[in-house]
């Protein structure tokens, strides 16, 4: 059958079929995700490819916030873009290209950054916020607006060949936020001159990745406080336990 001549809920069911199969997901689920609105903060190696994961879960509406261009050195790590796209901007292109993956999401594309964003747009309801960044300042911020408005917050990071997820679930309680964990400094920590190997990226994504959509897909938005430190090399995931007590932020 002609996928337009469907209706929007069958539509999801033919497009999502596999995934519906997996326990946790169901067609309940599928049809949650339909109506769930994310941002995505950072397009580089962890946006790009958590992007592309999360279009094709069939999320319903997605944000995508980076106000860089394309570098011919991005394309070892970053799969949204080709040499083609060298000089173009990271938000606008990923935008013309997850857009064609399906007919169910919509996405929203921005050439600045969050933090400007916000600025005029404090109280926009996403349901889960991701920020791929590789500034510290950036998720600091972006994990007290997560807080302030009671959406999902979840932070990835990579150097190397190691890894970190951050989770935190603002709609439920009043738990840690980044700084708690990773205090302001002098200086904002980036990565840019960091060794980087492409690999990384996407296992770090995909794991952040698994986690959101079971979580987007629950009818409680369920998702766990928690922090992985995830080294690639040794295969060694530790999962810390984060304190109990109440942020200060």
């Amino acid at each position: 059958m002609d996928l337009d001549q469907l209706e929007p809920s069958d539509k999801i069911i033919e497009q999502f079929g596999r995934q519906i199969l997996v326990p946790g997901i169901n067609e309940e689920g599928q049809l949650n995700l339909a109506n769930r609105k994310v941002c995505i903060i950072g397009l580089g190696a962890l946006g790009s490819i958590a992007s592309q994961y999360l279009v094709r879960s069939g999320i319903g509406e997605i944000y995508l916030f980076d106000p860089d261009i394309i570098q011919e050195s991005n394309l070892h790590r970053q799969i949204n873009y080709n040499l083609k796209d060298i000089g173009k901007l990271k938000a606008k292109v990923s935008e013309k290209k997850l857009q064609e993956i399906n007919d169910i999401s919509k996405i929203h594309s921005f050439d600045k950054t969050f933090e400007s964003y916000s600025q005029k747009n404090f109280h926009n309801s996403f349901d889960l916020i991701l920020d791929c960044t590789d500034s510290h300042y950036n998720k600091i911020f972006s994990s007290k607006f997560s807080k302030k408005n009671q959406c999902l917050f979840v932070s990835i990071s990579i150097n190397s060949t190691e890894g970190i997820y951050f989770s935190q679930n603002y709609k439920k309680d009043a738990s840690l936020c980044f700084e708690c964990l990773f205090p302001k400094t002098d200086q904002d920590h980036r990565c840019l001159n960091s060794a980087m190997i492409g690999p990384v990226s996407g296992m770090i994504a995909s794991l952040a990745c698994t986690k959101i959509i079971f979580a987007l897909a629950s009818n409680s938005l369920e998702l766990e406080n928690e922090i992985n430190l995830i080294d690639l090399l040794t295969s060694d995931i530790n999962k810390l336990q984060l304190s109990k007590k109440i942020c200060p932020h």
